[in-house]
C-alpha cells in the first residue's frame, strides 16, 4: 500500500464539523424528506433500537425509542452512502431517556459479498482517543496525583520548554508543540513501528508553533506526551489505564486499542475506493489516535462524560472549559477546546465531544447539551468529513 494514500494519517479535520453545523438545517430536512423512500430500497441497511446500557437513572418502563428517528437515520445513511462517500457506516443515537436506534449501511470490505457492516466490529475511532487519555488525565488530577498547572520537566527534563508547559496546556492545545504527524520523517516512514520518544522527537526537530500558554494550535504531540505522562505517574501504560479505568467499569465490550487484526478499512482514490487496512502501523497513533470502538460503546463513554460518572464535578468543569479554537467565523460557527473535548456552535444547535480520523476509518460522537442527545457515528473508509454531517444531521433531526 503506498503511503501517498494517507500522507497525514490522524490529522484533525474540524472544518467538516463546522461546515456540516452551518448547513445541518438543510441537509436533515433533504434526509427526512427522503427516509421514507430509503426502507424500500435496495441497498444494504439495517437498523435496531435499543436502551443504554449504562449511566442511565432506573426507570419502572423501559424506554422505547421514538419511531421517527429511525427513518431519519436511515434517511442520513443513504443520502451519504449513495454519494460514494464510504464504503460502510453506521449512526448510533442515544434520546435523552436512554433508549438508542442505531442504523447501517453498506459492506465491510469492497466485495459485496462480504455482507453488511455489522455493529459490533470495532472501528479506529482516531482522536476520539484524546478524549479517553483526557479523561485518565483528570482522574490522576483528583486523585493528586497531577498537577494540572505545574510545568512537566519533572517527567520530561530533555523537553526543550518543559519547564514552561504545563499538563492543562498539552490537553487544551495550547502547549506550542509542533505535530509530528505532519513532519517528513513520519510521513514517508509510515510502517515501521514508532516509539512515542522517537514521535516527541521528531516534533521538537520541527521546532515550535508558538509559545507555551500562548493560542490553540492542534497538535497530536501533545496527547503523545500525555501518554508517556500518565506511563510515568502510574507505572502502567496509557491504554491499560484506560482499560481498568474506563473501559471495565463501563462495560465497553468493544472498545480498546487497534491492532493486527484491525477490520478492513478504504481511502477514497480515483472515483473509487482502495484497501487503507495497514497503510501505517498503529504507533503511529498512540495516545493521539490509536484506539477502536463501536457507536454503542462511544454513547455510553460520552454519556458517563457528561453525567458526571467519570470525572469529579471539578474535573468535568475543567474538561468543559473552553479556550478558543478554531476560526469558523466564514460558517458562523464557534469553535472552542476543552480539555481533550471540542464545542461547535452555532445559532441552532450546540455540539460538544470529539472527532476522530483513522488511517483506514472515520469517527465522530457528539452531545447536545441542550436537549441531552447524543450521537455516534463511525465509517470504514478515511474520508473526513461525513461523519460529521451525519453526526450534525441526526442530533439537528432529533431535535427537530
Amino acid at each position: 500500500m503506498s503511503t501517498n494514500l494517507n500522507p497525514r494519517p490522524i490529522h484533525r479535520q474540524a472544518q467538516w464539523v463546522a461546515a456540516a453545523l452551518a448547513a445541518g438545517l438543510l441537509v436533515v430536512a433533504s434526509a427526512c424528506s427522503s427516509s421514507g423512500q430509503a426502507a424500500s430500497t435496495n441497498n444494504t441497511i439495517e437498523s435496531t433500537s435499543a436502551v443504554a446500557p449504562t449511566s442511565v437513572a432506573p426507570t419502572t418502563t423501559v424506554p422505547q425509542p421514538d419511531p421517527a428517528l429511525r427513518p431519519m437515520l436511515e434517511g442520513i445513511l443513504h443520502s451519504h452512502h449513495d454519494a460514494g462517500e464510504f464504503v460502510g457506516g453506521r449512526i448510533a443515537l442515544r434520546e435523552p431517556d436512554g433508549a438508542i436506534t442505531e442504523a447501517v449501511i453498506g459492506t465491510k470490505t469492497l466485495d459485496p459479498s462480504s455482507g453488511t457492516v455489522d455493529l459490533d466490529t470495532p472501528w479506529n475511532v482516531g482522536s476520539i482517543t484524546k478524549t479517553f487519555v483526557a479523561v485518565i488525565v483528570l482522574q490522576l488530577a483528583d486523585e493528586g496525583r497531577v498537577d494540572l498547572d505545574a510545568p512537566i520537566a519533572p517527567y520530561f527534563p530533555q523537553m526543550k520548554d518543559a519547564d514552561r508547559i504545563t499538563t492543562r496546556m498539552l490537553l487544551q492545545h495550547t502547549s506550542g508543540l509542533n505535530d509530528y504527524s505532519y513532519q517528513p520523517a513520519v510521513v514517508n516512514d509510515q510502517h515501521r513501528v514508532w516509539t512515542p520518544d522517537e514521535l516527541i522527537a521528531v516534533a521538537q526537530a520541527a521546532g515550535p508553533v508558538g509559545e507555551p500558554g500562548g493560542a490553540f494550535h492542534y497538535s497530536n504531540t501533545n496527547y503523545i506526551v500525555l501518554g508517556e505522562l500518565i506511563r510515568k505517574v502510574t507505572g502502567h501504560s496509557w491504554d491499560d489505564e484506560v482499560h481498568t479505568r474506563i473501559v471495565e467499569p463501563l462495560g465497553l465490550t468493544h472498545t480498546g486499542v487497534v491492532g493486527s487484526d484491525m477490520a478492513p478499512g478504504f481511502v477514497p482514490a480515483n472515483g473509487s475506493f482502495v484497501d487503507a487496512t495497514h497503510s501505517e502501523d498503529p504507533s503511529l497513533g498512540g495516545s493521539a489516535g490509536a484506539m477502536q470502538s463501536t457507536g454503542r460503546d462511544l454513547l455510553t463513554f460520552i454519556t458517563a462524560i457528561e453525567d458526571g460518572t467519570l470525572l469529579s464535578p471539578e474535573s468535568q468543569q475543567a474538561m468543559q472549559t473552553f479556550v478558543p479554537g478554531e476560526d469558523y467565523s466564514q460558517f458562523g460557527i464557534t469553535h472552542s477546546y476543552g480539555l481533550g473535548f471540542e464545542k461547535y456552535a452555532n445559532d441552532t444547535i450546540t455540539v460538544e465531544g470529539h472527532m476522530g480520523t483513522g488511517a483506514a476509518h472515520e469517527a465522530f460522537v457528539g452531545f447536545d447539551p441542550a436537549r441531552g442527545t447524543a450521537v455516534a457515528v463511525t465509517l470504514n473508509t478515511n474520508n473526513p468529513g461525513p461523519q460529521a454531517f451525519m453526526a450534525v444531521e441526526a442530533l439537528t433531526g432529533a431535535a427537530s
